[in-house]
């Protein structure tokens, strides 16, 4: 982490009182779950294996304890698939285990070469990787702002509420993997102005570090929107330099970001040579831009449990599903204040600008629309989920400018007429809610509008007594915003379950019999925890998704299935074809894939009469039934062979005559076949499935997957690295020839 810029033992003590505190504090706040006494593992509520399922403090399931199941989905499942992967000594590229093979670090929400996602190795790893992310956001925030030269107080507390921020809190899935390294960015910006104005060379490697860590880490929707933000702050900072100056900082800080788009080219080359061939969704054409949460859930960025616990509304499942934060009052009252005052005046109305824009854009506000078709790719990206980040950081920088104006100067009368309008705001936002016929209710929002009078009467009585000193007033006002901030943290984190089991005695029957075959699901064993317990599945809940497949599935398999997921429990229209009779009525497309196994439900086993085509139940436990079906095609197959596979991408095969060896594995450009170690073509097959010639004899066969160009990748990973160390060593060297002077 780069050093605080104030010197001195006193400055030193207390900054390093301040970072103590700050990787203390999420791990105060989840003790529940690093003491066992509330459960954090996803694939309790989510993999459909759950025994004994008992909710946590605050009631379930709802509320949740995060909004998006993701948290299981990909990240969980995908980024534990990765390391397993890397473990084992192979890039992990591509997942055998999904679908019927899909790329791995290509699919991005995997954040397979995120340094991070090593702690899903691990179990409650994703636990601990979170609390990394915290704790690197918080502390990068305080040491951004100590370096602008904001005072501790505020400098603390801006950072506490931003490792606090309402996506950690209500997000975690990969989606908050990038947020931790908007400030560590920023530092970067600010140590590189700092040293072109004073004539000396390098300060920008934290650009470098914070971007390349931004885009490895699994949501380039997020790392991109977070991008402009640092875009608009390195613009505005530029002109606080003489104009001679300027275009020597923005090559700095140009040259930074090249290095770390070459520093990231391995994973943006996996990802762009995928993405072509995905099926993305709403991701096309016009995509998200007429898309918006609705204005009359505005309330919400300042009382976030107006509504209930996550998901717990019925009413309001739509603003549940695509909300992605909050700000809180203590945070939008110092903000306002922070907006007026002459030092940083132009950051300070950049960052304005930017709450009011992405805040406008992301409710529907008339006339803020126009901003997706301006802004290129804005409209690709679900923004209303993904900007709440960069403006809860911009947030989070105006109140701690608002908190270093009032501890240095008597500014207690702006701070009021903050409060004023905050108070105006929460008003509004009351009366737009009930004009919409919304009425919240129950014992959450109870609690959650007791803890807003709370706050409210708390910040009256710090900002109207009388006599009180400026640092005493910015002091108890920064004590407020961090409970605050805790506080809205915890409500999520208490609503994790607090007891049960994960039953796998379904999972280890599968691990024990299923081979080199796949099964299929009705419903138990989510996808893609075929992923996570190393068992092949062709069900799929994923973006992107190979489209070869999904077209597939709709012609072949389940035209009623969704294309993001095709659970085996959610259905297009639900008064459709279910799975099962899609199942039924298409056994031997599902035959043709390899399919040797049925998951159903155990509360729902499949029809006795299907006994006659050859469906028997195996094995079941306290959430699934295992059917077995007969004579399901062999992954491997070639007449007039004997094979011998060693593993899904290796076996031994012996031939008396030259013929064709089938393979069950998606084709896709980027798969080599060899053949006693000569390269040999891959044809397509059987609409989506390999095929090579082998000759007569024994023959050696591997297939090998690494996404096309990826060579090319790793030349410009060199070239990057070669790039940041330069610009290490000329940082080192100015920094060691200025303590010289």
């Amino acid at each position: 982490m780069p050093d605080i810029k104030d010197t001195g033992d006193s400055t030193h003590r207390i900054a390093i009182t301040a970072v103590i505190l700050l990787c203390l504090a999420p791990l105060l706040v989840k003790a529940p779950l690093l003491l066992g006494l509330l459960n954090a593992d996803p694939t309790l509520l989510y993999a459909g294996l759950q025994q004994g399922l008992q909710h946590g403090p605050f009631g379930g399931f709802p509320p949740y304890p995060t909004i998006d199941p993701n948290i299981a989905f990909t990240s969980h499942t995908l980024g534990h698939r990765a390391i397993l992967d890397i473990l084992h000594g192979q890039w992990p590229w591509w997942n055998y285990y999904e679908g019927v093979g899909t790329p791995l670090a290509g699919e991005m929400q995997s954040a397979a070469l995120f340094p991070l996602t090593w702690l899903l190795y691990f179990e409650n790893g994703q636990l601990y990787m979170h609390l990394a992310l915290q704790i690197i956001a918080g502390v990068s925030t305080y040491v951004l702002l100590r370096r602008m030269g904001i005072a501790q107080v505020g400098s603390v507390a801006a950072a506490l509420a931003f490792q606090f921020n309402g996506t950690f809190a209500w997000l975690a899935n990969a989606v908050i993997n990038p947020i931790a390294f908007l400030p560590l960015t920023l530092i970067g910006v600010e140590i590189a102005l700092e040293r072109v104005a004073s004539g000396r060379r390098g300060g920008a490697f934290w650009i470098t570090i914070g971007l390349v860590a931004a885009l490895y880490a699994g949501f380039p929707e997020v790392a991109y929107l977070d991008g402009l933000l640092i875009l608009a702050w390195t613009l505005v900072r530029m002109m606080t330099l003489p104009s001679a100056l300027r275009v020597r900082f923005l090559l700095r800080v140009s040259l930074a970001g090249v290095a770390a788009l070459l520093l990231s080219a391995p994973i943006l080359v996996a990802f762009f040579d995928y993405l072509p061939l995905g099926f993305t969704g709403d991701h096309l054409g016009n995509g998200y831009a007429s898309a918006h949460l609705p204005a009359t859930a505005l309330i919400a960025t300042l009382i976030p449990y107006i509504f209930g616990g996550i998901f717990q509304d019925r009413a309001l499942m739509g603003f549940w599903g695509a909300v992605g934060g909050y700000a809180g009052i203590t945070l939008m009252m110092l903000a306002l204040c922070g907006i007026f005052g002459q030092r940083y005046r132009g950051l300070r109305i950049m960052l304005a600008l930017w709450v009011f824009a992405t805040v406008s854009l992301s409710y529907g506000l008339p006339g803020a629309s126009i901003l997706a078709s301006i802004i290129p790719g804005l409209k690709l990206a679900a923004f209303y989920r993904y900007l709440p980040p960069s403006w809860e950081f911009s947030l989070c920088v105006l109140a701690a400018l608002a908190l270093n104006d009032v501890a240095r100067s008597a500014l207690q009368k702006r701070l009021r007429y903050a409060y004023g309008v905050t108070l105006i705001l929460i008003c509004a936002g009351c009366v737009v809610a009930h004009g919409a016929g919304i009425r919240p209710h129950g014992r959450y929002v109870l609690w959650a509008l007791i803890f807003a009078a709370l706050v409210l009467v708390s910040l009256a009585i710090i900002l109207f007594r009388r006599n009180a000193s400026s640092s005493r007033v910015a002091l108890a006002v920064s004590i407020v915003l961090a409970c605050e901030s805790a506080m809205y943290f915890a409500a999520p984190v208490m609503s994790n379950p607090s007891r049960g089991m994960v039953d796998l005695v379904g999972v280890r029957f599968l691990q024990t019999n299923l081979g080199m075959q796949r099964f299929v699901t009705l419903g138990p064993l989510a996808p893609n925890y075929g992923s996570y317990f190393g068992i092949a599945s062709i069900n799929h809940n994923d973006l992107p998704i190979p489209r070869l497949w999904t077209d597939f599935v709709a012609r072949k398999l389940d035209a009623n299935a969704d294309p993001i997921g095709f659970t085996g429990s959610i259905r297009v229209d639900p008064a459709g074809p279910s799975s099962q009779e899609s199942l039924l009525k298409n056994l031997p497309n599902y035959l043709g894939v390899g399919v040797r196994y049925v998951l159903a439900p155990y509360y729902a086993p499949l029809p006795e009469e299907t006994k006659a085509i050859g469906i028997k139940q195996v094995a079941a436990d306290t959430n699934m039934r295992i059917y077995e079906l007969s004579n399901p095609r062999p992954y491997f197959d070639a007449p007039a062979c004997s094979l011998e596979a060693a593993t899904r991408g290796e076996l031994r095969a012996n031939c008396t005559q030259r013929t064709t060896l089938t393979r069950l594995e998606l084709y896709m450009p980027g798969w080599r076949a060899f053949v006693n170690g000569q390269d040999t073509a891959i044809r397509q097959v059987d609409e989506i499935f390999q095929q090579i010639d082998v000759p007569a004899g024994t023959s050696k066969v591997q297939f090998v997957f690494r996404p096309p160009h990826i060579e090319w990748a790793f030349v410009a990973f060199a070239i990057g690295l070669l790039m940041m160390l330069v610009e290490l060593g000329m940082s080192a060297t100015s920094r060691r020839a200025a303590m010289r002077v």
